[in-house]
């Protein structure tokens, strides 16, 4: 029976880091707490390039697709979508939504 117990504390410890590793990404956040970001940025944003829609329930549709999002403290927008995903730097200013993806600078407002 010994030999059988640090295996089982390893496979609960992998178990454990492995939930706490997995926590950050957009398409496992539950909707319910909205940050101050998440908040000024629901809604319909328009461009030249396009249109993008930030529901209040974490669904985001950007570039004619649906994708869930979080906003990070650090300045970035994260989508998820099919177990992929990626982060978009953005900026909040003067009613104004600026996203950088791929060198190439966005900037939005509402109507």
């Amino acid at each position: 029976m010994k030999i059988f117990l640090p295996s089982r504390l390893l496979l609960i410890a992998v178990l454990v880091l492995t939930g706490l590793t997995c926590s950050g990404y957009a398409a496992e956040r539950p909707p319910a707490a909205a940050s101050k970001q998440v908040k000024s940025l629901t809604g319909t944003w328009y461009s030249a390039d396009g249109v993008i829609t930030f529901k209040a329930n974490g669904v985001v549709e950007y570039e004619g697709k649906k994708y869930y999002y979080a906003v990070t403290n650090g300045g970035l927008i994260q989508l998820s979508r099919e177990g992929i995903s990626r982060g978009i730097p953005y900026h909040f200013s003067g009613g104004k939504l600026t996203l950088t993806e791929k060198g190439k600078t966005r900037v939005y407002t509402r109507k």
